[in-house]
């Protein structure tokens, strides 16, 4: 039990590592970032239904049973997050001005999953969105290695565009890059208090942990369906659109076959 939670600690400061990495880099060289981020997002895409559907709900029934409160969660999961989002845009007072600048760092390539005018509201919502992504991967951990890896890989590949948005969007709203930078990577670090929380449930048993598989199914099918592939239907250039299915078929073949390697 040791080691899972070692992996799983190594996993989720991984993925917040390159993230952060992700976000010094386009200090740097944000033009070929820029033209990378849509297929990074399809492939994230790809990965996130993928994990969802075929190893965190699988999981969660194997645990749980096949069961109706299972697939409520995964429901519930699903309108909470849509809840939160329509609240938190409506509560930081988002109207159609800010709407258009956020749509004009999109049209830069950024992803912008927040779409606030405020940088204290941006910054809640990634905070709590790292908080989590750190409970999914812990939680994955708990129930199978193979699983942690695979909902770690998941995480990772929507987190790096996700921290980008949110440094590009830090930027357009006037703060200075390296101060955007800092809070950027800053906010993903709740996602190690996410991994607290799950260790320490965790060791009252393993039962109650495994309620945040089918949580985190709903997450990432959320994440996947509602946040990101809008995202890639805004693309109108032939071969571009082409690329990202290619990207996205990518993806979930990734996810699939990573539990097929040895000793995952």
């Amino acid at each position: 039990m040791q080691s899972r939670v070692l992996e799983s600690l190594i996993a989720v400061i991984g993925v917040q590592a390159l993230a952060a990495i992700a976000v010094l880099s386009l200090r740097r060289s944000d033009a070929w970032l820029r033209r990378a981020l849509p297929y990074v997002i399809s492939i994230a895409v790809g990965v996130l239904l993928a994990t969802g559907a075929a190893h965190l709900l699988p999981e969660a029934v194997g645990v749980l049973g096949n069961r109706s409160a299972v697939w409520i969660t995964v429901v519930l999961t699903m309108l909470a997050l849509y809840s939160f989002e329509r609240v938190f845009h409506v509560v930081s007072g988002v109207s159609a001005e800010p709407a258009t600048d956020a749509e004009e760092a999109h049209d830069q390539g950024h992803h912008d999953h927040h779409h606030s005018s405020k940088p204290a509201t941006l910054l809640l919502g990634a905070v709590t969105h790292s908080l989590v992504d750190g409970t999914s991967v812990a939680a994955a951990f708990a129930i199978d290695p193979r699983v942690g890896w695979v909902t770690a890989l998941a995480v990772g590949l929507h987190e790096i565009p996700h921290r980008l948005g949110d440094f590009a969007l830090l930027v357009h709203m006037g703060l200075a890059r390296g101060r955007a930078a800092l809070l950027a990577i800053g906010a993903g670090l709740s996602s190690v208090l996410g991994w607290a929380i799950v260790v320490a449930v965790g060791e009252q048993g393993s039962h109650q942990v495994a309620w945040l598989l089918p949580v985190s199914a709903g997450s990432f099918l959320y994440i996947s369906l509602v946040d990101l592939m809008p995202e890639l239907q805004t693309e109108r250039r032939p071969w571009a659109v082409f690329w990202q299915i290619v990207c996205l078929a990518s993806g979930i073949a990734l996810a699939l076959s990573l539990t097929h390697l040895p000793g995952v």
